[in-house]
């Protein structure tokens, strides 16, 4: 009786179940597959055939080898000729401590709602969970690199595992992921050119920083007190351990949620914390403070401006209050002066979560046209 390549590929990724990881594989090429097991069912996609949890390795924010997870969801029936084209999601903020991982914990109705419909249109999808999300270490929140490298490595991960996935694929991010998946963009080249990367599609992606802050002036009594800052000053803490001191910009009752956000609680139970508060709760900068957090911000999040060889696809909605529109705009009016050939579209009232499924046909009719 003839075994299907994806049992092969089963039975070989329960070998390497409980292999455990050691030290040396941690020091071994990124892209390589240390674990996998088939993903729990209450954590498929509707219009999955197949779904895997996997671990592998990739490149951390400081350079080191570091192991990643997240989930492979692969289409029902026979692959088309030359595999399945690929789709490789960086997700948007969901916290920063391990019990966050969407691997583990699920994902949002909305990126449920997505994602299936990538997957009903023949995609399949591997989705990365980050750096220090359910793995060793900590999250390395809107580190641009660490994230672009978590994404790469997980579609040479899975491409090892399930032969049905095929070489063409593109990055699709939203939010943190949207950043994501333009800094993937970025480094691609240098970082995995025998990979056939196809281009980017970056929705409501978090950017121009700078400005963004002097707009929603996150510090301010008289702001609503952002959750995301928070998630902001998490990270810088973590890719900064000898330079950052988190407790120097915090209010008491600031570093209580930050404790929270760096072990127990996701970012929808922040921000519900947070819910009524202002700046100044949890916040308690001067001018050269705000200076200094915005300098390593630009240090580790800003969007590489440059010529990127393959097109990008960015979205964004008007009526977003997260990720500023002008900010989007402007990032993509600089990548396309920079001879990058950008697609950019606004949705007109749509939020920050909402232009996901404004957006959704047009990303589905260019992503078709660039697998062609």
């Amino acid at each position: 009786m003839r075994i299907r390549r994806w049992m092969v590929a089963m039975i070989v990724a329960a070998a390497v179940v409980g292999a455990g990881t050691t030290s040396a594989e941690a020091h071994e090429q990124p892209g390589r597959l240390v674990n996998a097991e088939g993903l729990p069912k209450d954590l498929w996609l509707p219009e999955t055939g197949r779904a895997y949890r996997v671990k592998y390795t990739s490149t951390g924010y400081d350079g080191r080898r570091v192991i990643v997870s997240g989930a492979v969801f692969v289409p029902p029936g026979r692959a088309p000729k030359g595999g399945w084209p690929v789709i490789s999601w960086a997700h948007g903020t969901v916290g920063v401590a391990d019990v966050c991982a969407n691997s583990r914990a699920g994902r949002s109705q909305r990126d449920i709602d997505f994602l299936t419909t990538w997957l009903a249109a023949g995609y399949a999808i591997v989705a990365s969970d980050y750096e220090g999300l359910g793995t060793p270490g900590e999250h390395a929140y809107l580190n641009g690199r660490s994230e672009a490298y978590g994404v790469i490595d997980i579609v040479r991960a899975a491409r090892k595992l399930d032969h049905s996935l095929g070489r063409a694929w593109l990055s699709v991010g939203q939010s943190q992921g949207g950043q994501a998946s333009l800094f993937t963009g970025s480094v691609i080249r240098k970082y995995a050119p025998e990979l056939d990367y196809r281009g980017t599609i970056a929705t409501a992606p978090s950017s121009q920083l700078r400005l963004t802050a002097s707009v929603a002036k996150p510090f301010d009594a008289a702001s609503p007190a952002n959750p995301s800052v928070l998630m902001i000053v998490a990270g810088l803490r973590n890719t900064h351990p000898k330079t950052f001191d988190a407790a120097r910009y915090l209010t008491p009752y600031g570093q209580e949620l930050l404790a929270k956000a760096m072990n127990t609680d996701c970012y929808t139970a922040i921000a519900q914390q947070l819910a009524g508060k202002h700046g100044t709760d949890i916040f308690d900068v001067d001018a050269a403070e705000q200076e200094e957090l915005l300098r390593m911000i630009d240090q580790d999040a800003e969007i590489p401006i440059s010529r990127y060889r393959e097109p990008l696809f960015i979205g964004q909605g008007t009526a977003d209050l997260t990720a500023y529109p002008l900010a989007t705009k402007i990032t993509a009016d600089k990548l396309r002066e920079a001879g990058s050939k950008v697609t950019f579209t606004f949705y007109p009232g749509a939020d920050h979560g909402g232009v996901m499924a404004a957006a959704k046909a047009d990303m589905l009719t260019w992503a078709a046209a660039r697998m062609r």
